[in-house]
Formats: C-alpha cells, structure tokens, sequence
C-alpha cells in the first residue's frame, strides 16, 4: 500500500543565457542545447522558490503484459507542498481513494475504502523523504523530482543529451517542449511559457523495458503559495481505523 501511494509523489539561483554543458552528473560528452537549459533552469529557479504549491495531476502508468500488450492505469491526484518538509496528497486510483501525508515529523497513509493506515517517523526535508521513497522501499517516484530543493539538479542527472523541440499548445496554454536522454530512459518536459514556469506535462520512457513502457504526468491548475490550515499535513486516525505497520523490506 505504501509504494502504490507514494509512487507518483510528487524543488537555485536565477540561470539565463548559458553555454552548453555536460549535465550534472551526465555521461562524458553529455551536452544540453542553451535554449533547453534556460528554460529548464527557469523553471527549476521558480519552484524552489515557492514556499508553497498545490496541483491537480493526472498520471497515466503504462504497464505490459506477457503478450507484450501495453496497459495504461490512470491515477489522479492533488497534491500539496509547503517547505522545508511538508508534502500531502489526495489520490483516486484503482485502488480506491488514499491520503499520504507528510507533517514533517511523520509520515502517514490512509486507505478510505479499507480504512487502513500506517505511520512512520519522518525525514527532515522534501528531499529527504524522496530519497527514502526510492532507497528504501526501491520506488521510483518520478514525480518526485519536481518538488525538490532543486529540480534542474535531480531531472538532468546522469544526462546524455537535452535539447529545445520547440513551443506548443497544452489545454490553451503555450509550453515550451523540452527533450532529454539518459542511458536507460528519454524524458520529456513541457513548461508553461510566461512569468509562472511551471511544468505541465512530464513524460519518461524505460528504454530498457520490453515495449518501453511510458509514464505520464500532467500538471494543471496550479496555486503557487496556497494557503492551508496548521492541520493540513497533520494525520488523525477516523474512527473505526485499523493501524498496519509499513513494509520496509
């Protein structure tokens, strides 16, 4: 229960005009086009600079079967931020409805349907908790790399190319697309053009994989600097509520 709902969890200074570079951590000869790294630059600068967000995402999660059929599951999601350490989301998936919550001090989650719920201590930071999420119960988390400190950071590691496709129309809004390539995975972007850069629509490929599975992530309605009550983050058990301990193995 745990990895299904921390699966798509979903952060500095000001970078314009640069030349092209290796990216952080990226493959000898590794080389980001300077139109890709200041857009990318800027939108890494703009979220980590929110003190708080919300945003309603869409993911799709293609999966394969032993026939090499492709499968698409749809979750979707609100989910909320506030720095250093709190992270809360809101999760409609085939699984039913669950609420991971993050205060800072621990994390929990709550399956409505079955009215179960675990807790652990938390990390101390966002970033902390992403890392555990991957480390320790071996989670991807792809959003992730989103609510950081420092997005640019953790997207273009281990980068072998990034390039500017071009600017394009996303549900009324102009996005600049952007396009990258690791060893084992593409990844693609697309930013809001304007003062808010914000990304709305996010996709990586598993080159790896048998069919090269995509995940998908769009992005849309966001709040910079929402307000939320002192309890927003906080977890109380409902009534009835069955406690599970978290399997870290």
């Amino acid at each position: 229960m745990w990895r299904v709902a921390l699966l798509g969890m979903m952060a500095a200074a000001t970078a314009w005009a640069r030349e092209p570079k290796q990216g952080a951590g990226g493959e000898e000869g590794g080389v980001i086009e300077p139109k890709a790294d200041q857009a990318l630059h800027k939108m890494s600068d703009f979220l980590s600079k929110q003190r708080s967000f919300q945003v309603e995402t869409t993911s799709v999660d293609e999966k394969y079967t032993r026939d090499g059929q492709k499968v698409q599951e749809l979750q979707s999601s609100t989910v909320t931020v506030q720095r250093p350490a709190q992270i809360r989301v809101d999760r409609v998936s085939p699984r039913g409805h669950s609420l991971f919550r993050d205060d800072g001090k621990q994390l929990s989650l709550y399956n409505q349907e079955r009215k179960l719920y675990a807790t652990a201590p938390a990390p101390s930071s966002i970033d902390a908790a992403v890392d555990e999420v991957r480390e320790k119960l071996h989670v991807d988390a792809p959003g992730g790399d989103l609510i950081v400190s420092d997005p640019y950071r953790d997207l273009t590691e281990g980068t072998v190319s990034g390039r500017y496709v071009g600017l394009e129309p996303i549900d009324g809004q102009m996005a600049h697309h952007l396009f990258f390539t690791k060893k084992d995975v593409d990844w693609q972007i697309w930013i809001k053009d304007g003062p808010e850069p914000v990304p709305l629509r996010y996709v990586i490929t598993d080159k790896d994989a048998p069919s090269q599975p995509q995940f998908t992530l769009e992005l849309h309605d966001w709040q910079p600097s929402v307000q939320v009550s002192k309890d927003y983050f906080t977890f109380t058990p409902p009534p009835g509520a069955k406690k599970l301990e978290p399997n870290r193995q």
